[in-house]
């Protein structure tokens, strides 16, 4: 075991429990970027598609814990060809201290490091991980509580995003729109009024949908779909606040 100057271990004690690894992707932040996706969630959204990374690893098969070395040795395979790394899961931010140690290590090959995030975590607690983190892909998944939506009572609010906003280290916002389960009005509404100010950064739209999800959710979400005109509306309704950069996702 050793230190590094910020005095962060770098031992095998320290490890990340990840789903899988996609080399490239191009959907996962800017540019064609590594994906790694974690295992354990701390939501259980009706809509989830990665339904087997929400079980915490104690209780779930299909994931192997990796090294910080292990995984930078992974991911320098596919330097040559990417622009940097993209963590997301389950949820990235269960696994704060591994993610700054991997982070400083992959930047000193000039590669990017973003996290896709529901941005429930404790802002006090990840300021370390902030500082090192070039950027965040956030999913705003229903402004104030959300326990229909995700099964766990815990009231969005936009403070974090906000934060970020400030110090630049926003890359999109998304709001999946599912009616009944969340209050899509407000959602869109206070998401806009917040990023309106921010008109580089992109807020997505995206209608949910049945691909991939298991007879069980489909059953709960088959009438719950907001229809074209539904998503329009939400659109004029972010415009109306002011904001010019969204985009529909159907």
């Amino acid at each position: 075991m050793y230190l590094d100057e910020d005095g962060d271990q770098m031992n095998n004690a320290l490890t990340l429990p990840v789903h899988r690894i996609i080399p490239f992707s191009n959907v996962d932040g800017p540019g064609n970027r590594t994906a790694i996706f974690v295992q354990g969630c701390n939501l259980k959204c009706v809509y989830c598609h990665n339904p087997e990374t929400i079980p915490k690893p104690c209780n779930s098969n299909g994931y192997r814990e990796m090294t910080v070395k292990a995984l930078v040795e992974e991911i320098l395979k596919y330097k040559p060809f990417i622009k940097g790394i993209t963590v997301s899961g389950g949820e990235a931010t269960l696994y704060k201290d591994f993610l700054r140690v991997l982070f400083k290590e992959i930047k000193k090959y000039s590669l990017t490091c973003y996290i896709d995030t529901n941005l429930i975590f404790d802002w006090k607690e990840h300021q370390n991980l902030i500082e090192v983190t070039d950027g965040y892909l956030v999913d705003i998944k229903s402004y104030g509580n959300m326990k229909t939506l995700t099964g766990l009572s815990y009231p969005q609010d936009l403070f974090i995003l906000k934060n970020l906003l400030e110090a630049e280290k926003i890359v999109e916002v998304r709001t999946v729109c599912i009616e009944y389960y969340m209050d899509l009005v407000t959602t869109v509404q206070k998401t806009a009024e917040l990023l309106k100010n921010y008109p580089n950064v992109e807020y997505k739209l995206i209608r949910v949908h049945h691909r991939g999800l298991s007879l069980h959710q489909r059953t709960k979400i088959a009438n719950n779909i907001p229809s074209a005109e539904k998503m329009n509306e939400l659109k004029n309704l972010a415009m109306q606040e002011g904001l010019k950069n969204i985009t529909i996702i159907l």
